[in-house]
């Protein structure tokens, strides 16, 4: 079995409650990643920083600390994680979900 980062994104936003809406963005956005080649990152990582994304887009901000107690991925390897995924967010985080303008005031971890 291919352990993909879609498969962990239900887990994180539950442990950090996230909204439906927010559940189906990440959801949709770790899929299109599943899609793309990135680099050499783990899924678990690639789905805490998947969700990381999508909460601070969202109206629940959630901070670094509880993605990492949410997620148990350090907070090195998230920061590392965001920096190579950061110019594909726009790419995979649903347009439906955020715009490009949000997705340019995102920054960094």
């Amino acid at each position: 079995m291919n352990i993909k980062a879609a498969n962990f994104i239900k887990q994180y936003c539950s442990e950090l409650g996230l909204n439906s809406e927010a559940v189906e963005a990440a959801q949709a956005a770790a899929e299109s990643y599943d899609y793309i080649t990135i680099g050499r990152r783990s899924p678990v990582s690639v789905a805490a920083v998947v969700v990381y994304a999508i909460a601070r887009l969202s109206y629940e901000k959630k901070l670094l600390k509880g993605i990492i107690e949410a997620t148990g991925v350090a907070e090195n390897t998230i920061k590392g994680t965001y920096e190579d995924l950061s110019p594909k967010l726009p790419t995979i985080i649903p347009k439906w979900f955020a715009k490009a303008k949000d997705l340019k005031n995102l920054g960094g971890p």
